[in-house]
């Protein structure tokens, strides 16, 4: 920057003062070096370019946009102080948080974020000091059904070859005791068909299969028009549900579950929700605002409820009810104001009465019920997609719908990794039944 110079008359002689200008001084202040020249201020548009930028530069380019905007304001100013320049910064705050709404708001991120929080989730309520691991297979919805589109048969598949041929049937591996996916499955064709062969390789590898339902499931855009429904039983008469009758009918049914509906992944950001350091973000999403907010699949709840009861007992049975580990805790929840007070935005798409949770969960479904005026969900039953058979006796009725429950397949699923690794060691051996018997129970 240029020197200030004067001259003043000293016993006949003229002395040239420097004066250092305002801009010198205050960055003598802060130990900086003042710029001699400032480029395009566009280039700082490029992070490399922003980077290799001494401090005193990027200093002036910042001053230069704050003098710019007191400029654009067509306000007349006596005095910058701490008011004026506080007002600024909101603007460009608010500027900044609209661009990162349409960002973070979009359909495409939304489904990243939401995968990744649910993921985080199910891992941040994980003990892995107990005897529980996690294994992740970055596999889309579309990449699967191609696979086994492309496999001649269905043992031939990647899904086969990761979980049963690499672990279940290989010595030394660690049988998978079950799979959670993200994905959220229709009634169209394709995924029925999807659906029937995630269901063999389950079958296979004893690994109960759990993903989940959603709106277009229903043929709905919404899962307030699916809660609207009136006679849902009826409604599944449609003939675009003859391929899903016809799935529930199978042996392998038994082996997926299916939650509803989406649960909320996180409050929106706000200096009274979760503030966010580097800038004052508020989100602007109210409830009304029902597709901003960020929704995470139920499935990872689901999952965490089957670790804890894993943990406490070895077995995934302690899954349903809310005294019996059922419950789905701490949940995140939203107060919004639309002028006539603070109201409530639940933590799951829609409330489930105790009436319709019954009907879904009769026709295969594992809902979530929001406890209202609370902070927890729970899931009240864990059926899977199967539909028990009838027969001429009430006993044999009332064991086909034990035999549909997925608490009652993640036991046999766990007795059946044993007995495999118990056949596998005792090949050659002279042990009769009533020892291996014995060590079975001994084991249960």
């Amino acid at each position: 920057m240029s020197v200030n110079t004067e001259t003043a008359p000293a016993q006949g002689q003229t002395a040239v003062l420097e004066k250092e200008s305002v801009y010198a001084s205050l960055f003598d202040k802060i130990n900086l070096t003042p710029a001699s020249r400032l480029g395009d201020i566009n280039d700082f548009l490029d992070d490399a370019a922003l980077s290799d930028a001494p401090a005193g530069e990027r200093l002036t380019a910042a001053m230069k946009v704050f003098m710019d905007c007191i400029r654009q304001s067509g306000k007349t100013v006596e005095k910058l102080d701490k008011t004026l320049i506080d007002h600024h910064i909101a603007e460009l705050d608010y500027q900044i948080s609209r661009q990162l709404d349409a960002v973070m708001h979009h359909p495409e991120f939304q489904k990243v974020e939401s995968l990744w929080r649910g993921l985080k989730q199910l891992v941040d309520s994980t003990d892995y000091r107990q005897n529980v691991k996690t294994e992740i297979l970055d596999v889309s919805k579309d990449d699967l059904r191609q696979d086994f589109e492309d496999a001649p048969e269905l043992i031939q598949s990647g899904l086969y070859w990761h979980t049963y041929t690499a672990e279940y049937d290989t010595p030394g591996g660690e049988p998978i005791g079950s799979v959670i996916s993200a994905y959220e499955f229709d009634a169209s064709p394709q995924d029925v068909a999807l659906l029937r062969n995630i269901s063999g390789v389950s079958a296979a590898a004893h690994m109960p299969f759990i993903g989940a339902v959603g709106p277009a499931f229903f043929l709905k855009e919404s899962m307030e028009e699916v809660a609207a429904i009136k006679d849902i039983g009826n409604y599944f008469d449609r003939a675009e549900y003859i391929k899903w009758k016809s799935f529930r009918d199978t042996d392998d049914a038994r082996y997926i579950g299916l939650v509803m509906p989406r649960v909320l992944g996180r409050l929106p950001y706000g200096p009274d929700t979760v503030p966010v350091r580097s800038f004052n973000y508020v989100e602007q999403v109210k409830g009304p605002d029902h597709e901003k907010y960020l929704w995470t699949s139920a499935s990872f709840s689901f999952a965490s409820n089957m670790v804890k009861s894993f943990i406490n007992n070895g077995w995934c049975v302690q899954i349903r009810g809310p005294q019996a580990g059922g419950a789905v805790k701490d949940l995140p929840i939203h107060l919004y104001d639309l002028g006539t007070g603070n109201q409530v935005k639940i933590p799951s798409e829609v409330m489930i009465p105790e009436t319709r949770e019954f009907e879904f969960a009769s026709l295969g479904f594992i809902p979530l019920s929001y406890y209202k005026n609370r902070d927890y969900a729970c899931f009240f039953s864990a059926n899977s997609a199967q539909k028990p058979a009838l027969y001429d006796t009430a006993d044999a009725t009332a064991n086909s719908r034990i035999n549909a429950r997925l608490p009652y397949i993640f036991l046999l699923s766990r007795i059946a990794h044993y007995l495999k690794l118990v056949q596998r060691e005792n090949i050659g051996t002279t042990k009769d039944r009533r020892l291996l018997e014995l060590e079975l129970n001994t084991w249960v």
